[in-house]
């Protein structure tokens, strides 16, 4: 739990790289769909775009909700000129 609110808190403070450090030190018990989202929005917020696509791809289960957030993410890139 400690480790999803580091990925969250690297993301909301623009250290996407950080967060994707961390992330990538989790096992995979440890990552759930919560965990999935924050990293993307770590990417996101860090305009890590190929990052976070590299990311989503891994990603086996993907939820509506876990597309939603790639749908958003990219719509909010694409304003500021960044497309995924």
């Amino acid at each position: 739990m400690i480790s999803i609110i580091k990925v969250n808190a690297y993301g909301l403070n623009g250290l996407g790289s950080e967060a994707i450090e961390l992330y990538l030190r989790l096992s995979l018990e440890h990552i759930d769909e919560v965990t999935h989202i924050c990293i993307l929005n770590a990417c996101s917020h860090s305009g890590l775009i190929t990052e976070a696509r590299s990311i989503f791809d891994r990603i086996q289960m993907k939820t509506d909700r876990i597309i939603a957030v790639m749908v958003i993410n990219n719509v909010v890139l694409c304003s500021i000129g960044l497309c995924f």
